[in-house]
Protein backbone atom coordinates (compact mmCIF):
# COMPACT_ATOMS: atom_id res chain seq x y z
CA UNK A 1 0.00 0.00 0.00
CA UNK A 2 1.53 3.57 -0.56
CA UNK A 3 1.61 5.67 1.90
CA UNK A 4 1.75 9.77 1.74
CA UNK A 5 5.27 10.14 1.28
CA UNK A 6 5.11 7.05 -1.93
CA UNK A 7 2.53 9.20 -3.64
CA UNK A 8 4.16 12.66 -2.79
CA UNK A 9 7.22 11.23 -4.46
CA UNK A 10 5.57 9.73 -7.56
CA UNK A 11 3.38 12.80 -7.59
CA UNK A 12 6.89 14.81 -8.34
CA UNK A 13 8.33 12.32 -10.91
CA UNK A 14 5.00 12.55 -12.84
CA UNK A 15 4.81 16.10 -12.44
CA UNK A 16 8.47 16.51 -13.99
CA UNK A 17 7.66 14.62 -17.21
CA UNK A 18 5.04 17.47 -17.94
CA UNK A 19 7.72 19.52 -18.91
CA UNK A 20 8.82 17.71 -21.84
CA UNK A 21 5.23 16.67 -22.47
CA UNK A 22 4.40 20.30 -23.42
CA UNK A 23 6.12 20.02 -26.47
CA UNK A 24 6.77 16.78 -28.24
CA UNK A 25 3.24 15.84 -27.78
CA UNK A 26 1.58 17.79 -30.65
CA UNK A 27 4.41 17.39 -33.59
CA UNK A 28 3.00 14.80 -34.96
CA UNK A 29 -0.29 16.60 -35.72
CA UNK A 30 1.40 19.27 -37.27
CA UNK A 31 1.63 18.23 -40.75
CA UNK A 32 -2.02 17.69 -40.17
CA UNK A 33 -3.02 20.76 -38.68
CA UNK A 34 -1.36 22.97 -41.57
CA UNK A 35 -3.29 20.99 -43.81
CA UNK A 36 -6.79 21.96 -41.60
CA UNK A 37 -5.77 25.59 -41.56
CA UNK A 38 -3.76 26.33 -44.91
CA UNK A 39 -6.68 29.18 -45.73
CA UNK A 40 -5.17 31.20 -42.59
CA UNK A 41 -2.86 33.61 -43.46
CA UNK A 42 0.80 32.68 -42.77
CA UNK A 43 -0.52 29.34 -41.40
CA UNK A 44 2.84 27.23 -41.93
CA UNK A 45 4.03 29.66 -39.82
CA UNK A 46 1.59 30.05 -36.79
CA UNK A 47 1.54 26.51 -36.93
CA UNK A 48 4.79 25.75 -35.66
CA UNK A 49 4.39 28.27 -33.30
CA UNK A 50 1.99 26.10 -31.64
CA UNK A 51 4.74 23.93 -31.19
CA UNK A 52 7.19 26.30 -30.48
CA UNK A 53 5.24 28.95 -28.06
CA UNK A 54 5.07 27.03 -24.98
CA UNK A 55 8.92 27.27 -24.89
CA UNK A 56 9.22 31.21 -25.12
CA UNK A 57 6.55 31.12 -22.46
CA UNK A 58 7.90 28.98 -20.19
CA UNK A 59 11.32 30.91 -20.34
CA UNK A 60 9.77 34.31 -19.58
CA UNK A 61 7.34 32.98 -17.23
CA UNK A 62 9.82 30.86 -15.14
CA UNK A 63 11.43 33.72 -12.89
CA UNK A 64 7.77 35.16 -12.35
CA UNK A 65 6.67 31.02 -11.17
CA UNK A 66 9.78 31.01 -8.60
CA UNK A 67 8.34 34.35 -7.29
CA UNK A 68 5.28 33.10 -6.43
CA UNK A 69 6.29 29.96 -5.46
CA UNK A 70 7.31 32.38 -2.90
CA UNK A 71 5.13 34.60 -2.09
CA UNK A 72 2.15 32.07 -2.26
CA UNK A 73 3.60 29.01 -1.98
CA UNK A 74 4.88 25.97 -3.41
CA UNK A 75 1.44 24.37 -3.26
CA UNK A 76 -1.18 27.10 -4.42
CA UNK A 77 1.22 27.75 -7.38
CA UNK A 78 1.43 23.86 -8.38
CA UNK A 79 -2.09 23.43 -8.41
CA UNK A 80 -3.06 26.40 -10.48
CA UNK A 81 -0.38 25.42 -12.74
CA UNK A 82 -2.07 21.74 -13.33
CA UNK A 83 -5.69 22.90 -13.36
CA UNK A 84 -3.97 25.76 -16.24
CA UNK A 85 -1.80 22.83 -18.04
CA UNK A 86 -4.89 20.71 -18.07
CA UNK A 87 -7.65 23.47 -19.92
CA UNK A 88 -4.98 25.26 -21.81
CA UNK A 89 -3.44 22.11 -23.14
CA UNK A 90 -6.49 20.22 -23.97
CA UNK A 91 -7.42 24.22 -25.93
CA UNK A 92 -6.29 22.46 -29.68
CA UNK A 93 -9.10 19.27 -29.33
CA UNK A 94 -11.44 22.44 -28.31
CA UNK A 95 -10.78 25.55 -30.58
CA UNK A 96 -10.86 25.18 -34.62
CA UNK A 97 -9.73 28.31 -34.54
CA UNK A 98 -5.70 28.57 -35.22
CA UNK A 99 -5.44 31.73 -32.90
CA UNK A 100 -7.76 30.09 -30.15
CA UNK A 101 -5.30 27.63 -30.02
CA UNK A 102 -2.15 29.86 -29.82
CA UNK A 103 -4.08 31.58 -26.80
CA UNK A 104 -4.08 27.98 -25.34
CA UNK A 105 -0.34 27.38 -25.94
CA UNK A 106 1.04 30.33 -24.56
CA UNK A 107 -1.38 29.83 -21.15
CA UNK A 108 -0.30 25.66 -21.30
CA UNK A 109 3.84 27.64 -21.38
CA UNK A 110 2.88 30.03 -18.29
CA UNK A 111 1.73 26.47 -16.33
CA UNK A 112 4.74 24.85 -17.20
CA UNK A 113 6.71 27.28 -15.48
CA UNK A 114 4.67 27.09 -12.82
CA UNK A 115 4.73 22.96 -12.69
CA UNK A 116 8.36 22.65 -13.50
CA UNK A 117 9.30 25.53 -11.35
CA UNK A 118 7.61 24.12 -8.27
CA UNK A 119 8.06 20.65 -8.68
CA UNK A 120 11.62 21.16 -8.63
CA UNK A 121 11.83 23.16 -5.79
CA UNK A 122 9.86 21.10 -4.03
CA UNK A 123 12.26 18.46 -4.80
CA UNK A 124 15.17 20.35 -3.31
CA UNK A 125 12.29 21.48 0.03
CA UNK A 126 12.43 17.92 0.65
CA UNK A 127 15.36 16.03 -0.28
CA UNK A 128 19.45 16.89 0.69
CA UNK A 129 23.16 15.21 0.03
CA UNK A 130 22.85 12.13 -1.69
CA UNK A 131 19.29 11.59 -1.31
CA UNK A 132 18.79 15.33 -3.36
CA UNK A 133 21.35 14.03 -6.22
CA UNK A 134 19.48 9.92 -6.30
CA UNK A 135 15.88 11.89 -6.36
CA UNK A 136 16.90 14.46 -9.59
CA UNK A 137 18.50 11.03 -10.76
CA UNK A 138 15.07 10.02 -11.02
CA UNK A 139 13.31 12.64 -12.03
CA UNK A 140 15.68 12.75 -15.40
CA UNK A 141 15.00 9.33 -15.93
CA UNK A 142 11.43 9.92 -15.59
CA UNK A 143 11.31 12.51 -18.30
CA UNK A 144 13.50 10.86 -20.51
CA UNK A 145 10.89 8.20 -20.34
CA UNK A 146 7.72 10.46 -20.17
CA UNK A 147 9.23 12.17 -23.32
CA UNK A 148 9.14 8.62 -25.18
CA UNK A 149 5.88 7.76 -24.12
CA UNK A 150 4.03 10.91 -25.04
CA UNK A 151 5.76 11.86 -28.18
CA UNK A 152 4.70 7.91 -29.08
CA UNK A 153 0.97 8.77 -27.86
CA UNK A 154 0.87 11.74 -29.86
CA UNK A 155 1.63 10.22 -33.12
CA UNK A 156 -0.78 7.10 -32.32
CA UNK A 157 -3.97 9.82 -31.56
CA UNK A 158 -2.29 12.31 -34.47
CA UNK A 159 -2.89 9.23 -36.86
CA UNK A 160 -7.22 9.33 -35.43
CA UNK A 161 -6.67 12.97 -35.94
CA UNK A 162 -4.75 15.98 -35.49
CA UNK A 163 -6.60 17.21 -32.75
CA UNK A 164 -6.76 14.32 -30.49
CA UNK A 165 -2.88 14.93 -29.22
CA UNK A 166 -4.14 17.28 -26.94
CA UNK A 167 -6.34 15.41 -24.92
CA UNK A 168 -2.79 13.60 -23.50
CA UNK A 169 -2.31 17.08 -21.82
CA UNK A 170 -5.40 16.06 -19.31
CA UNK A 171 -2.68 13.90 -17.93
CA UNK A 172 -2.52 17.45 -15.62
CA UNK A 173 -5.87 15.93 -13.94
CA UNK A 174 -4.16 12.67 -12.93
CA UNK A 175 -1.59 14.20 -10.88
CA UNK A 176 -3.72 17.08 -9.15
CA UNK A 177 -5.17 14.51 -6.88
CA UNK A 178 -1.56 13.52 -5.67
CA UNK A 179 -0.46 17.24 -5.16
CA UNK A 180 -3.58 18.40 -3.48
CA UNK A 181 -3.50 14.85 -0.90
CA UNK A 182 0.41 14.53 -0.61
CA UNK A 183 1.90 17.96 -0.81
CA UNK A 184 3.37 19.37 2.26
CA UNK A 185 5.32 22.71 2.60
Amino acid sequence: MLNKTSIRNLTLLLGSTMTVMAGATIAPALPEMTLVFQDVPNADFLVKLVLTIPALLIAIGAPFSGALLDRWGRKPVIITGLILYGLAGTSGFVFDSLFGILVGRALLGLAVAGVMIGFTTLIADYFSGDKRNQFMGYQAGFMGFGGVIFLLAGGYLADIGWQYPFLIYLFAFVILPGALFAIDE
